[in-house]
């Protein structure tokens, strides 16, 4: 049985709480489900956070095998073009850097998964299909 949304898969054994409380606060408001790794189901995306480095190789290669066919996203420290080069070259599809705006993390996202943002208030309740049209106004086929 599929999952009912979209399903990210977060490797990151050293991440604190705090980051894995931000990034369940950020993916359910995309309408993405977060997930530990190791369940058997697989993910429609994996973030693998990688702390250093000298552990690129290793963290990626982990993030390839729970994810199967799934785009892998390394999660960088830091900005540093170096960092996202190599991981790129290890077979991340892209990256993103703690500490930047969330913003950037979220399209890498949209365009991978295909979760458009969830419409917030009344002023964008006619985005979503099958709620347009005036308020209070009814249309009864006659």
């Amino acid at each position: 049985m599929r999952h009912p949304l979209p399903c990210c898969v977060i490797l990151a054994p050293d991440a604190d709480e705090s980051l894995r409380s931000l990034l369940s606060d950020v993916l359910g408001d995309m309408g993405i489900a977060l997930r530990p790794g190791g369940g058997a189901e697989r993910p429609d995306v994996v973030l693998a956070l990688v702390q250093r480095e000298d552990s690129m190789s290793r963290v990626l290669r982990v993030a390839g095998n729970e994810a199967g066919s799934a785009p892998v996203f390394a999660l960088l420290p830091f900005e540093d073009e170096r960092l996202r080069r190599l991981a790129v070259s290890l077979g991340a599809r892209g990256c993103y850097a703690l500490g930047t705006p969330l913003e950037s993390l979220k399209e890498l996202l949209r365009n991978v998964v295909g979760v458009p943002p969830r419409p917030r208030g009344p002023e964008r309740l006619a985005d979503v299909p099958g709620l347009s049209g005036e308020r209070g106004r009814h249309d009864d086929g006659a």
